[in-house]
């Protein structure tokens, strides 16, 4: 099965986020498999990650300048938020919210210069796969007075 896109040219794409992508995960055999490499998901690789939240638990908006990030639940559920942040992007100021759940398995892209924030409905354990490990000049928090600028309806900058 082929990832969700975003696509300008269709009014109310399934994604309000360009380059955002939500994809179902294969599992066969005791293997579930994240990534491929004929995915084309990943332009390299960077650091993988295991977060765990407690339930209730809610981390800040953060933001990558460089590194696209993968999420992936792998024990319990979490809300991921994001806005997208990026200057030159179709869908600026968009927000999508979307739920990953272990008992159905699927990843997350989020691109760089979109902000994200988790919010576990139960206690949960995320893989987060990031294509650069290092840190960039434009990796932060996000306060949420920024966000509130690049909404629709705000004043954008």
């Amino acid at each position: 099965m082929r990832a969700a896109r975003y696509n300008p040219s269709v009014t109310l794409s399934k994604f309000p986020i360009a380059d955002m992508h939500v994809f179902p995960l294969d599992r066969a055999a005791g293997r579930l498999t994240l990534l491929r490499n004929n995915d084309h998901l990943l332009r390299r690789f960077g650091q993988l990650d295991l977060l765990d939240l407690a339930a209730g638990d809610r981390q800040a908006f953060t933001l990558r300048g460089e590194a696209d990030r993968f999420l992936f639940a792998i024990g319990g559920q979490v809300t991921v938020v994001l806005q997208d942040l990026r200057e030159v992007s179709p869908t600026r100021g968009a927000r999508a919210e979307v739920a990953l759940n272990a008992d159905q398995p699927q990843g997350l892209l989020v691109p760089f210069g979109v902000a994200c924030s988790l919010t576990a409905a139960s206690a949960v354990r995320i893989i987060q796969l990031s294509t650069h490990s290092e840190t960039h000049p434009l990796d932060r928090t996000v306060s949420a007075e920024e966000l509130d600028l690049v909404r629709p309806g705000g004043s954008i900058r």
